[in-house]
């Protein structure tokens, strides 16, 4: 049942190979033959060394670098022959990652660690039932070291990952390697974000961290709104959609229920944070007319709200939830069990983040 689960999570990347008609290069009759004889001598050249140097990841990076230089023609090609093997070697490093994490937690998922498990998760979250009587003092006192110790034991260390796996630190650096000479082509070819999909590091890391932190086996209604997370993170900015992994994170910790994203709510919040940087005003209520409360706002996003923070000082995400988590009042709104669907804002230092049923 665990590996089903695990399986979920699955990042889901699908490489997309770039027609050269969707390109223009059709229009101008430009594909590899079209290269002059001494540019394809060149070509065939710097191919040959690319095949020679398998395994030498930075020396694969330089030649790549080289070969566009003979123009899109060239950078298409290496941009395929690149693209479909990460399509190749991607599910298999996802495959053997998920099935260490998975044998490392099992390891880890005692009777008495899930007994410790429960009675932190109920510890922090009787912090909300306090109310008014909340205060930031007893949630450095109490959460802090409640949240730190859950983050130890339910978040598998990468090194443990590693260390039951002698492959996956090979099969890593391919991966990632690879994922810097497409990005290499896709700046050749000056491709849109919805003409090549977004791959490396930081999409690698996310899969990474993400699949540690659920090796322990949450529920399977939590995996499903994660994965379907995963879909829609792609409709918001990077930034929001960082800080919305963030919070739930905080969620997944302390035993609740993430938030689906919602990206109306994301715009309801991000116009909030223009508004407040914009108007230079801080506060909950809006001097716009129209946008006079956070429902407001909301129904003119096309959705409905029903709690709302607001931050300033900090660009991050993480800063903003950090500052919510130790504010009385954030606290309880952002670890709501009764909040379903969440969307986050930002613009420059201003945040806002709105939660919906």
């Amino acid at each position: 049942m665990l590996q089903r689960i695990l399986q979920l999570i699955l990042f889901a990347f699908t490489p997309l190979i770039i027609s050269t008609a969707t390109l223009g290069i059709d229009a101008e009759g430009k594909n590899i033959n079209s290269l002059s004889k001494r540019d394809k001598t060149l070509a065939s050249s710097l191919f040959k060394d690319y095949e020679k140097y398998q395994g030498n990841h930075k020396k694969r990076t330089e030649i790549i670098r080289q070969m566009m230089g003979l123009g899109r023609p060239v950078a298409q090609k290496m941009f395929d022959i690149i693209d479909r093997d990460i399509r190749k070697k991607w599910p298999l490093y996802q495959g053997g990652f998920t099935a260490s994490a998975r044998k490392t937690g099992a390891r880890k998922n005692t009777v008495n660690v899930r007994n410790e498990i429960a009675a932190l998760q109920l510890k922090v979250q009787s912090l909300r039932s306090m109310g008014k009587g909340l205060t930031k003092e007893k949630i450095i006192r109490i959460g802090d070291p409640a949240l730190k110790r859950l983050h130890k034991i339910k978040v598998i260390e990468m090194r443990e990952i590693f260390n039951s796996n002698s492959k996956l630190s090979k099969q890593r650096e391919s991966i990632v390697a690879l994922a810097e000479q497409r990005s290499v082509c896709i700046d050749r070819l000056v491709l849109r974000e919805d003409e090549a999909e977004t791959f490396g590091l930081k999409e690698i890391s996310g899969y990474e961290k993400l699949t540690a932190s659920l090796a322990l086996g949450p529920p399977l209604e939590h995996l499903q709104i994660l994965n379907l997370n995963s879909k829609i993170n792609k409709s918001v900015p990077p930034k929001e959609a960082a800080a919305v992994r963030d919070m739930n994170q905080y969620r997944i910790l302390i035993g609740l229920r993430p938030c689906l994203l919602d990206p109306l709510l994301c715009l309801a919040s991000r116009e909030h944070s223009k508004d407040m940087r914009e108007k230079k005003f801080f506060a909950h209520k809006s001097p716009i007319p129209g946008k006079k409360n956070p429902w407001e706002r909301a129904k003119l996003a096309g959705t409905t709200a029903n709690a709302e923070n607001i931050f300033k000082g900090n660009k991050e995400g993480h800063a903003a939830n950090q500052a919510w988590w130790h504010s009385p009042g954030h606290h309880i709104n952002m670890l709501s069990p009764n909040a379903k669907r969440v969307g986050m804002g930002v613009n420059e230092k201003y945040w806002t983040q709105m939660f919906g049923p």
